[in-house]
Parts: structure tokens; sequence; C-alpha cells
């Protein structure tokens, strides 16, 4: 890599003139240096230049020890820094390899300074002092040790100790040093302390500004920010601002580079990707300056995990591999396993032969922690090596090697090893789709963790079981091993950000088991529960997750109006943590309730706000939904007269082109669907006739007969304005035989709508100025429920206003619940979306065959009907029934009697009791019916 500033060219320059003995000139290139660091007012420039300076006159003092010197910094690859900290160090440091033989060549070396050459190095470390290059985040002066290694080295018993030492310390100037000390050992415990930590943080900050020191309050805020991050996103911000200040204020160049680094934290926490790469771009480019390479790989970390977030696999791999060189310059063979890690995730993103080059760079970090004897390192890149297969779709070489070493530690009888190879390997067979393996390689990670009383590993470990419970549609078992994770989490003396989030998930989990089990009253109760307790615990994250599980639970219910009073209140905590996903996620159902509603207005401002969430979080997934929500808004506006045609389009495109980079076909489908019914709204009839053969393709090509009949609809539309009839109605033609094939009696009927409009059109009894393409409507219930289930319709969308006999069945996805009366005899309720068969509790006159009617009325007893269970198969109907799993109205009969009130947290509605049967018995599967199959979910969340 190429040096960057005058500062590190000019150490580089002087480095390459004393390799090859040109001493006379390496001192007048010092010189130089100061003297244009003067002029310009850069005191990093004037300490680069002292300390090559210094470095020659002991060159030529003291030949030999000066030749050793350089073939040591050489080897190294040392910056200027770096050589200043050798030449201060007076004591022995502790470090090792190749560092430890530049300690003592630096020693050797600064022995022999006198006269000249001892003034010059006497000013080269107090220019470097000023400048701050001598300063660590511990508040202790540099050694080598700090030069070659990291603090996460640190080992249980040192953390321990360190936590533990201000106890001891009366003295405010030595306590609160010691305080900064103690906070970051409690961070970087097994079990990271952060109530503690930040609690002692700000205590040292107290006393650093008593004693007006701008470095150990700088310092002090920096450990406040990173303490704060996952519970106060804003907090953290602030103190990482405000530590940068500090150090700017004065003159300290590598607390600043530091400072830099943690406002890139506090917006990586935040979620704010393109924020935090700016800010860990600018760090990184600072740390080159400065020749703090610690640093330097600290901040390319923060950069490689970002640009991830963002889908940005080359950026991440340039940064990968930049921290993989610096680590192997460095010699830390820790760090250099660490950045393999990162480089194979890396090149698994990249897609193509780079998951292949991705799988040997986890195979090499692999090898490296072996050979080094760091077999507490090796799940580190069995994970790498994981999610990397999972990028070429072929798990194989991660469960032959996480069998290896579970195999290895089983056989050392080394219980926390073979736990976190085993959950390593749990976790390949998972993303493999072997869930049967997965559960029972697990269910052996949770025996070895609990023999090892790891209880986070055990927690970590019952919610993978969980999860593949729920894959193989064992819901019991799911939720069983969901709540024991629950209860460990909960039981954890110190809760890390990254353990509450876990526990949010098996919450959630064990939510959405017992709702599918029919336990609605224990789903209802969970959520209650834990919005109770986080909200005592002052967990904004924890207490708005609540809130969305509860608001799903009344959408299920398509009880709206509840959700919503819920889900206002849940965007505020979301960002008070910096979790944009989740904040997105409650604008986003905000919106679809609000377009459910016909709320257009109000469904664009939540749109804009999902839209505004989902691109500081830089996922490409999540822009791409909001996308297709803000084109869905912009239908709505315009049907209201107060749209824009182009804003409809711009999103629609975007949310295409989204997906298309994603590979996600399912969902590009959709988008181009609704890209092409937008292009023939702005009259771009050759574009949608395109568009819509593309999305006809990708639906031929994931077998929805649906898809493929709506987007022939949407090429006769463009066929139609141009004018073409032939083709309109030989497309809309195609359209209809396709719906009947599919036994989408809505879709024909909207196909035989088109037919007579083209005739109109053909004709000349309607203008073509007034098409602008199809309605686009979202299905109320199911939209509302977190889904994303579009339509298009029979309605057309025209300048003039005409009453539809057909506007409430605008496609199969749209059919609205039909309910009968309750009171009725002769009458039935049916419905769709269904994912298995269900057993109701119904009264018998309700589905009693005529003639047993009247035998019925002599048998109810106090008014009362007597109620069984009737199986679906068992009644005899006239024509075919589906029964499916929905939240329908209560029988007003069976409501409780005046001023009889359930408790406030259960479902008040009989049939919220309700028992389920699930069987195959040839039901149709999960896209029957539905264009739009893939991404329609289950009405029970």
């Amino acid at each position: 890599m190429a040096p960057v500033g005058e500062a590190a060219t000019a150490w580089a320059s002087a480095l390459g003139l004393l390799s090859s003995a040109k001493i006379d000139d390496a001192r007048k290139l010092g010189a130089d240096t100061q003297t244009k660091g003067a002029q310009s007012g850069v005191k990093l420039t004037v300490a680069s230049g002292a300390v090559v300076e210094a470095l020659a006159l002991l060159c030529k003092a003291a030949a030999q020890p000066g030749a050793d010197f350089i073939t040591a910094l050489t080897g190294l690859e040392a910056t200027w820094a770096e050589t200043a900290a050798l030449l201060a160090c007076t004591s022995t440091s502790g470090a090792s390899g190749p560092w430890a033989k530049a300690e003592e060549s630096a020693k050797a070396l600064a022995a022999k300074a006198s006269g000249e050459s001892a003034k010059a190095l006497t000013k080269a470390i107090a220019a470097a002092k000023e400048v701050g290059v001598m300063w660590t985040e511990k508040l202790t002066e540099v050694t080598p040790q700090d030069l070659s290694s990291s603090s996460v080295e640190d080992d249980e018993a040192s953390l321990k100790a360190l936590a533990l030492a201000p106890d001891s310390i009366t003295d405010p100037k030595q306590k609160a040093p010691a305080l900064v000390r103690a906070a970051l050992a409690q961070m970087k415990m097994k079990d990271p302390q952060v109530e503690d930590a930040l609690k002692n943080a700000k205590q040292a900050l107290a006393t650093f500004r008593d004693l007006n020191d701008l470095v150990g309050e700088g310092t002090a805020l920096q450990v406040v920010s990173a303490a704060s991050l996952g519970t106060d996103a804003f907090g953290a911000l602030s103190a990482a601002n405000q530590s940068f200040k500090c150090f700017k204020e004065a003159g300290h160049c590598k607390g600043l580079v530091a400072a830099i680094h943690a406002v890139a934290k506090a917006y990586q926490g935040q979620q704010s990707s393109d924020d935090a790469i700016f800010r860990a771009s600018e760090a990184l480019k600072l740390s080159r300056q400065v020749g703090d390479r610690m640093r330097e790989i600290a901040t390319l970390e923060t950069l490689v995990e970002t640009t991830l977030v963002v889908g940005n696999g080359k950026k991440a791999l340039g940064a990968a591999q930049d921290a993989v060189a610096v680590a192997k310059s460095i010699a830390n063979k820790l760090l250099e396993a660490r950045s393999l890690c990162l480089l194979a995730r890396a090149q698994g993103a990249c897609g193509g032969g780079g998951a292949a080059a991705g799988v040997k760079s986890a195979k090499d970090a692999l090898k490296l922690f072996q050979n080094e004897g760091m077999k507490d390192e090796e799940s580190l890149a069995l994970d790498a090596m994981v999610e990397t297969c999972k990028a070429q779709d072929d798990m194989s070489e991660a469960i032959r090697y996480g069998q290896e070493c579970s195999d290895k530690f089983r056989t050392a009888e080394d219980k926390p090893n073979e736990a976190a190879c085993n959950f390593s390997l749990a976790s390949a067979y998972f993303a493999g789709g072997e869930f049967e393996q997965a559960v029972r390689v697990v269910q052996e990670a949770v025996a070895c963790f609990k023999a090892a009383g790891d209880r986070t590993g055990e927690a970590k470990s019952l919610k993978l079981l969980a999860e593949a419970r729920i894959a193989l549609e064992d819901t019991g078992e799911a939720a069983q091993a969901a709540e024991q994770a629950c209860t460990l989490y909960k039981n954890q003396a110190y809760a890390s950000p990254e353990t509450r989030d876990a526990e949010i998930k098996c919450i959630r989990m064990l939510v959405e088991c017992n709702t599918a089990m029919g336990l609605a009253e224990e789903a209802w109760r969970v959520s209650i529960e834990n919005s109770f307790r986080f909200k005592q615990l002052q967990d904004k994250k924890g207490e708005g997750s609540c809130f969305l599980m509860m608001a799903r639970g009344h959408l299920a219910r398509s009880d709206t109006d509840k959700a919503m009073t819920l889900l206002v209140q849940a965007p505020a905590l979301f960002a008070a943590v910096g979790d944009r996903r989740s904040e997105g996620e409650a604008w986003l159902m905000i919106a679809k309730i609000h377009l459910s509603k016909d709320e257009a207005p109000q469904a664009q401002r939540a749109a804009e706000e999902c839209s505004l969430a989902f691109r500081k979080l830089g996922d490409q997934r999540t822009r791409a939904q909001a996308a297709q929500v803000l084109a869905d808004v912009h239908f709505a506006l315009i049907y209201k007269g107060i749209g824009n045609a182009q804003e409809a389009l711009k999103a629609a495109q975007e949310a295409a082109d989204l997906y298309e980079e994603l590979a996600d076909r399912n969902q590009q489908a959709i988008a181009l669907h609704v890209l092409a019914n937008a292009q023939l709204m702005s009259k771009n009839f050759g574009d949608a006739i395109e568009t819509a053969q593309a999305a006809e393709t990708l639906f031929r090509g994931i077998r929805d007969p649906a898809g493929e009949a709506g987007s022939l609809l949407l090429q006769a539309g463009g066929y139609l304005g141009d004018q073409n009839f032939k083709e309109a109605k030989r497309c809309a033609k195609d359209a209809k035989d396709m719906y009947k094939s599919a036994s989408d009696i809505a879709g024909e009927d909207t196909a035989n709508d088109f037919l007579d409009q083209v005739d109109a059109y053909e004709e000349g009894e309607q203008s073509l100025d007034g098409f602008r393409g199809f309605s686009m409507k979202t299905a109320q219930k199911t939209a509302a429920a977190g889904g994303d289930h579009r339509t298009s319709g029979a309605r057309h969308a025209q300048d003039t206003k005409k009453t539809r006999k057909k506007q409430a069945q605008v496609s199969s996805s749209n059919i609205e619940v039909v309910q009968a009366c309750p009171h009725s005899k002769d009458s039935r309720v049916c419905m769709t979306f269904f994912d298995g068969f269900e057993t109701r509790l119904a009264t018998e006159a309700q589905f009693a065959r005529p003639e047993d009617q009247k035998d019925m009325k002599s048998s109810k007893k106090g008014g009362k009907d007597r109620r069984v269970r009737v199986k679906a198969e068992e009644v005899d109907y006239p024509d075919q029934v589906l029964f499916s799993v929905r939240w329908v109205q209560t029988d007003p009969s069976t409501s409780e009697a005046p001023g009889q009130r359930k408790p406030g947290r259960f479902y008040r509605k009989d049939e919220d009791k309700r028992v389920f049967v699930s069987a195959e018995l040839g039901a149709p599967k999960e896209n029957w019916g539905s264009r739009y199959s893939s991404c329609r979910e289950s009405n029970l969340h």
C-alpha cells in the first residue's frame, strides 16, 4: 500500500535511504520535512521529520547498532510512529518475535546516543508525544507489545483484576485512568459487564473534567460511546463526537483517529451504513498518516462488516485484503487469522468464483489457528466457512471440517471447544437444509455447553434448536426450546446487546409457535409480559419488538385500529437505539395498514419514513421492499387525483433493479409486474410490453400461472395503448385461458372485462386517451398483516369515473372473506389463503343437511345449540368448500354477557380457541390461486 500523507511519505523515503546507508541524505530529508511541516502548521509532519533526523544521527553515531535497527524496522515495515515508540521504550515490554528483536536493537541504539544525536532523539520523542503517538486507549505509554498485539488477547483473569483495580485507589489522578482500564476490561470479558463499564467510564469522565484533562476526557468519552452501543445509539454518537472535539482541541492526532473510528462504530450501531463507511474511510486514511497500524486493522474490520451489510462485496474484499496484509506485516498470527475470516466472508459476498476462494481463506484461517494452538478461535474459522459455503450452495466443506474439529475436541474431552464446533456444525447443517441433522448436532452442543457451564452458549444453541424445529414444522418442540432459551437469557447477570437481540428473537419465535398451535392467549401473555419487563429494564428495542409482535397478533384478527395504536409507538423506540431495520419494518406495516384503509396521504408519509430508514441501513432487500410500498402509495395517490405517475415509475424501477441484483426471481417478477403497470400509466406502452414479457418469463420459471396470466394482461394493455387491438385481444384471451386453467374465477372475470373494454375502444365508444393501465390494489387483510400481496385489477384507470360491477373482485389474491350471517342455518363461510386444513367448533344447525335441521331444534337445551366437532371433509356440500386458518368475526350469540369482560391481556373472541389439524390431503400449496405466492406469509404471526 502506498504511503498516505506527507509524514508517511517522508518516512518511507527516509527508510529507503537509511537501508542504502545514505545517512546524510536521510538527515537532510528529515530537516526538510520539519521545515515543510512548520511552514504548513502540520505538527504531524514536523514530528515525522524529527524522527527521521534523529534516527539518521543515531545511525551515524553507531553504525552497527543502527544497521541492525534499520534491518529490524524494514522487516516489520514499521511506521515512523512505531519507530518513535521503540526508541522511547526504556523497559522490557514483553514483546515477542520480531518485535522483541526490534525492541532490543532500539535499546542498543538509544544507549549510544550522545551530544547532537541525544538532543535530536529527545526532540523527536517530545514531538511525537505532542501529537499523541505515544498514547493508548488504556491511558498508558505505548510499548512494543502494544504495537504488535491487540488487547483482545488479554485472558479472563487479567481482565477481572483490571476491573477490580480502581477499588484500592484514592488519588483522583490515578483512579480516573484506572476506571477507564476497568471499563475496557469489563467490556472484553466473556460475559461483558456493559452496565458496570458504562458506570465506570462516566465516573472517570467526571473526574477528568474536574481535572481539566482534555486527553483523559476524550479517552473516557470513547469508552462511554463503546459501552452505549446497542442500548443508547444517540448517546454513543454524541459521546464519540465530543471525544473528537476534545482530541482536536488538544492537537492529539492518534486520539483523533480513535475518535473518528468511534463515530464510525456509533453510526454502525445506528445501522446508518453510509455514514459509518464514510467515517471509517476517514479514520483509515488518518491512521495511515499517523502510522497506527493496530487502529488501521480495527478500522478495516469495521469497514468490511459495514460494506457487507450494504452488499458491496468488492469494497469489502479490498478492505479485507488490506487487513490481512497489515496483520502479516506486524507479525500477529491471531490478527492474521481473524483477518482471513473477514476475507473469506468478503469473498463469499462477491459470488461466483469468490465463494470457492472464500472457502480456501477460511481453511487457511483454521489451519493458522490450529498451528498457533489457538483452539478457542477455531470455531470462528468454521463460522466463516459456513457463511462462505452458503454463498455457493454447498455446505459439504463446512460440514466436513466442522465434524473433524468436533471429533478432535470430543477425544480431548474439551467440552467448551467441542460445544463451539458442534454449534458451527449444526449451523452448517441448518444452512444446507438438513434440519434433522441440525437438530441432532445442536442437541449435542446444548449438552456440551451445559456441561461446561456456559449458559450463553447453551441459550444460543437452544435458539438454533428452535429455528431447526420450526423448519421441521415441529412447533411444540420449537416453542419449548425457545422458552428455555428465553429463560437462560433472562437469568444472565450481565446482558450484552448481542444476547438481548438473541432473547428478542427467541421471544418472537415463542409467540409465533404459540399462535401457530392455536394458543392465542398464551402468545398474547408472552408478548405483554415481556413488553412490561423490557419497559422496566428501559430496553427500548425489546419494548418496541414486543409492540410489533402484539400488532401482528391484532392484524391476524384484522383489528387494524389496535395494531396501529401499538405500531405508532414503535418507530421512536427503535430510532432511539439505532435499530434501522426494525424501525423500517414498523413504518412498513403502518404504510400497509393505511393503504388497506385507502388512506393514501398517511401511507405516503409512512412509506417515506420506511424508505429513509432502509436507505440508512443500506441493505438492498429492505430498500427494495420500501420501493415496492412507495410504488403502491403513488398508485393509490394517482387514483385520488393527487399522485405522480413518474414517482410510481421511479419507485417501481428501483425495486425491479434491486431484486435483479439480489437474483431474487420471485420478487423480481412481482416488481416487474408493478413496473409494467407504471409504464402503462405513464403511456410508455412499448416499454410496458417488454417489461411484462420479462415478468411473464420469470413467472413461468417459478411456475406461477396466475402471475403469467397477469403479465399477459399487462401486455394486452400495452398493445391496446399502441392501438394494436388484434394483439391485445390475443394476449387477453391467453390470459383468460390461463386463469381458467388455474381455477382463478376472479382472474377470468378480469380478462373478460378487459376484452369487453378492448371492443369498446376499438369501436370508438371510449377514447384511448383515458386508458392508464390497471388499478393496483393490496389485499386488505393480508397486506395489513405484513405480507406483500398486490394485484392488478379488472378496473382500468381512466380519466372518467365509471362504476364497475365487479370492483370488489379484482383478482384471486384480492378475494375478501365472505362471512355468513351467524343466525342463518342454510349459509356457510367461504375462505381462501390457507396453509392447511382446520377443524372448527360449529353448531350442528350451521352444518347440518336441511332434512336434519328440524330434528336439531328439538335437541336444544336452554336456548343454546349443542356444539360438535365437524371436519370439513365430512360435510356434504353441493360445491367444494375450502377451510382455512383465518380470524373471523365472533358470533354475537356466543359473546359474553353485558358487564362481563375477559382480562385485557387475552384475546376476547371465542373463535381464538380453535383446533388445528395439519394434513396433506392433496391440499393446494402455498402458491395456490395467487400470482404472488412467494411473498405470501401465513395469516398467523
